[in-house]
């Protein structure tokens, strides 16, 4: 029987296992791209195909690079060039977005959105019996992490870039206080912990989930809008930033100072409206 192509199921820890390479070591990068059928190349043994732009450019899909990274899942890497998207990937991800994964193994199964894609991620791993913290068993944590991650896609970026991309001098001290607002989130988050991480001593899909865009906001804000964080207001998230920095997985898949202002530049350039987030 044929797997669906978007798998929204549990999937049998023995046809999960077929795939995957002894001891979880991380495969060799492959990237593909272009125009072409990026898929046709791939080894047939890859366990999971994680797509993605070019240099590793997009949050979301930085989301999912540092989840497999931390959960040191074998993948393989192909880089989506092209707008509008190419027609093999359309027929991966409908929408044409990134990030997606891709599973040989099991019927080339297809996952995308980045919370889903990590959430399976964690999934995934425990199934092949993969010690990991990002997504824990308790109901109630795993309900707060949603929760706040939800908090980060639905309030938090939205500010973030409306407050980036306003041209309007009258409304910037308005925006900049419903940001900072939003982000008062993880500041009271993390005084609950007692850190060093959003739930404590453990690194979860809460960190994963907000660290991208928090990664961005320090770095187009002070070069647009000479806005930084301050240690007044937020001392433990100045802090959990300079954590997750310096974890592996966060320094493999980040762009570099000068890379994010250059990719800023062409979105603030244009007007950008970043899929909705940005309402001005």
């Amino acid at each position: 029987m044929r797997v669906p192509l978007l798998l929204i199921g549990l999937i049998s820890s023995n046809s999960l296992a077929s795939g995957f390479v002894s001891g979880g070591i991380s495969r060799n990068v492959m990237k593909l791209r272009g125009g072409y059928d990026a898929t046709v190349g791939a080894d047939p043994t890859t366990p999971i195909q994680f797509f993605l732009l070019p240099n590793n450019t997009c949050p979301y899909a930085q989301r999912t690079h540092m989840t497999l990274k931390e959960l040191g899942l074998p993948f393989d890497m192909t880089e989506v060039s092209g707008m509008p998207k190419p027609d093999w990937y359309l027929k991966i991800n409908p929408r044409g977005k990134v990030p997606s994964l891709r599973v040989p193994s099991v019927d080339c199964a297809v996952i995308y959105e980045s919370s889903i894609c990590d959430e399976f991620l964690c999934d995934y791993a425990t199934k092949m019996q993969v010690h990991h913290n990002l997504l824990p068993e308790d109901p109630f944590m795993r309900a707060s992490i949603r929760l706040l991650n939800d908090h980060c896609d639905s309030v938090f970026t939205k500010t973030q870039f409306t407050f980036l991309m306003n041209k309007d001098d009258t409304k910037e001290d308005e925006l900049c206080a419903e940001m900072e607002n939003a982000l008062g989130a993880y500041e009271d988050a993390l005084v609950e912990s007692n850190g060093p991480y959003l739930f404590g001593q453990d690194f979860t899909l809460a960190d994963v989930h907000i660290f991208p865009f928090l990664q961005r906001l320090v770095i187009t804000l002070k070069h647009w809008k000479n806005y930084e964080l301050t240690h007044n207001k937020f001392p433990n998230l100045l802090l959990w930033l300079e954590t997750c920095s310096a974890r592996e997985s966060a320094k493999e898949s980040s762009m570099s100072k000068e890379k994010t202002i250059e990719v800023y530049t062409r979105f603030v350039g244009a007007d950008y409206k970043f899929g909705g987030l940005n309402k001005n």
